[in-house]
């Protein structure tokens, strides 16, 4: 700021502000700060793109005054229940020609009034910022983040990135999101100019493509979801793009990394947004997995056993499988409940942080395989749908895919129902003729690009152990994503088409149900059922159709010793009463 008083801090879609011009705008909101609210109790920011939040923000830190950023497109209930925990009294909001000013919170926001923050008191040392978890996990939680552990993840990024006065970095996180934090102080710290835009010009495809181009964007940090639907053009500045939120997939280091420096980050907002960032990613050393990098900030971990025996090993020396457990000063300082505050660890003591992401150890590097609460019990067997899914997307013609549990007329499935031992695509021990409902719960595999499923599938039985290989495998032209980024793993059920009863003859059905039930669409009589995908619980649901169709005495035995489709469907009329 003092070297470059006259380059732009902050650029909008109608205005640019000055190094000189910023300074003075955050310095006369910090004394407007320290004049209305004491030390340590905290501030409101209304969440609106724009100016003004980044002047509230910085004011914020300048006067040493804790925030946290409502946006009052959150419910009621939910800003209500932040005023409440924290005390907010005042909020911060921008005018139309983005100066800040403060103001009572609203009144829907605080109905009885505004109380003493709950246990803040108790908390050593100055705080920074509060930041709600997105409640993917449970309920949402309010989480306290000190000044100095940021300031060191900060640093870390400005080098490693090598952000300085010429960089300009695009402000795409939501502010109610903490990966807000590192974008905007990573580029003002070093002087470079912070882009903030309405979402509309952020939505990924075309529309967040020109606004790179347009507004000769940089640096960018961004979800795999905004990765993988943008295409990068020819007239992009990008020095530097950072995916984070999400796994990063090797077709998007592909892709990403011929126009720019592409780098990885992981981290949590229990510490401090980012614990570890890659250097510059290669293509060819991603195509079995995109590592999670190395440390920033002031922290370090460990993997936790899980207590599931060791990990097989793999070429090149034994894998180590763990829960990631995030340890020293950039764990914050805990939970902010009704209660008080609730630091982490086992023992309450703010040393560590559980972070619920199992991750392996290979060759020196780290890689993210799945939460602990996406793992599932499927006939018998454990299984981390994010190692599925990563090995998924190793095939060719394959950019990203998403794998769940379901029951195989669409609906979602425990897992926990079907008899053990009745592997992916191993029916054996299914034999007789077993009435058709039980144990029905299937893997399936949602994925986006253009790689054959029938090849797909071949990959994965040489890359996977049977009873982790996908029973239905269906292309999808897109995935459904929260608001915040994330595959919206509920949505993709409704995908699935159903659409064999509409079918005009018996054969034409059975071949409708069998392309649903494996993903293969185009499945023909010559087929054997096995080979695309069946398995002991689609099995059963074969049986029930052939039943429907009048072979009233169909069995699984029939379609165990059935060659092909055409085998099963020739007897329908010799069958059928």
């Amino acid at each position: 700021m003092r070297e470059h008083p006259d380059a732009d801090a902050v650029r909008t879609a109608d205005r640019t502000v000055s190094y000189r011009e910023f300074d003075k705008l955050t310095q006369v909101f910090a004394d407007d700060l320290g004049a209305e609210v004491p030390p340590g109790a905290f501030v409101g920011i209304e969440a609106a793109r724009g100016l003004g939040a980044i002047t509230a923000m910085i004011g914020a830190l300048r006067a040493r005054r804790p925030f946290v950023f409502l946006d009052s497109r959150d419910s009621v209930a939910s800003n209500a229940e932040k005023v409440k925990v924290l005390g907010v009294r005042r909020l911060a909001r921008s005018r139309d020609d983005g100066d800040v000013y403060l103001t009572d919170v609203p009144q829907a926001w605080c109905p009885d009034g505004t109380g003493p923050a709950y246990g803040l008191s108790a908390v050593e040392g100055e705080l920074c910022y509060a930041i709600h978890t997105s409640g993917s996990t449970g309920e949402p939680k309010c989480v306290l983040v000190r000044p100095g552990p940021l300031a060191a993840v900060v640093r870390d990024h400005v080098e490693r990135l090598s952000v300085g006065p010429d960089a300009r970095t695009l402000q795409f996180a939501r502010l109610t999101f903490d990966g807000c934090m590192t974008e905007i102080l990573w580029t003002l710290t070093a002087g470079a100019c912070l882009v903030v835009l309405d979402e509309a010009r952020l939505a990924p495809g075309a529309e967040l493509r020109d606004t790179l181009e347009r507004f000769g964007i940089t640096h960018l940090k961004t979800t795999p979801f905004a990765l993988t639907a943008t295409e990068p053009g020819g007239a992009l500045r990008l020095r530097h793009v950072i995916n984070g939120g999400g796994a990063c997939r090797s077709a998007v280091v592909a892709k990403w990394s011929a126009v720019a420096a592409l780098h990885n980050a992981y981290g949590a907002t229990e510490t401090t947004v980012c614990n570890l960032l890659t250097g510059p990613l290669d293509p060819a050393r991603c195509r079995a997995g995109v590592p999670l990098g190395d440390l920033v900030g002031e922290g370090a971990y460990h993997l936790r056993d899980l207590g599931d025996g060791a990990a097989p090993a793999e070429a090149g020396g034994p894998v180590r499988r763990g829960e990631i457990v995030i340890t020293g000063p950039a764990v914050a300082a805990g939970y902010l409940t009704g209660d008080g505050v609730r630091p982490f660890g086992p023992a309450g003591d703010g040393t560590e942080y559980r972070t619920g992401d199992v991750a392996e150890l290979r060759d020196g590097e780290l890689y993210f395989v799945e939460r602990l609460d996406h793992q599932v019990k499927l006939r018998g067997y454990r299984l981390d749908l994010g190692e599925i899914e990563n090995t998924v997307c190793r095939a060719e013609a394959v950019v990203e895919a998403v794998v769940t549990v379901e029951s195989h007329d669409g609906t979602g499935g425990t897992g926990d129902d079907a008899p053990a031992g009745t592997g992916s695509n191993a029916p054996a021990g299914t034999g007789g003729n077993a009435p058709p409902g039980a144990g029905d719960d299937a893997l399936v595999c949602y994925y986006l690009g253009a790689a054959d499923p029938r090849e797909l599938r071949r990959h994965l039985e040489g890359a996977l152990d049977p009873y982790k290989v996908p029973s239905v495998l269906h292309r999808v032209e897109a995935l459904p994503y929260t608001p915040n980024g994330k595959v919206d793993r509920d949505a993709l059920r409704g995908l699935r088409t159903r659409g064999e009863d509409t079918a005009s003859t018996p054969v034409q059905q059975v071949l409708t149900l069998v392309g649903r039930l494996t993903g293969i669409g185009d499945a023909v009589l010559d087929d054997n059922f096995y080979a695309l995908g069946g398995d002991s619980a689609s099995t059963l649901r074969l049986v029930t159709k052939l039943r429907e169709l009048g072979w009233l005495d169909a069995g699984v035995r029939d379609v165990l010793r059935a060659r092909d489709l055409r085998a099963l469907t020739d007897q329908l009329p010799q069958r059928s009463v």
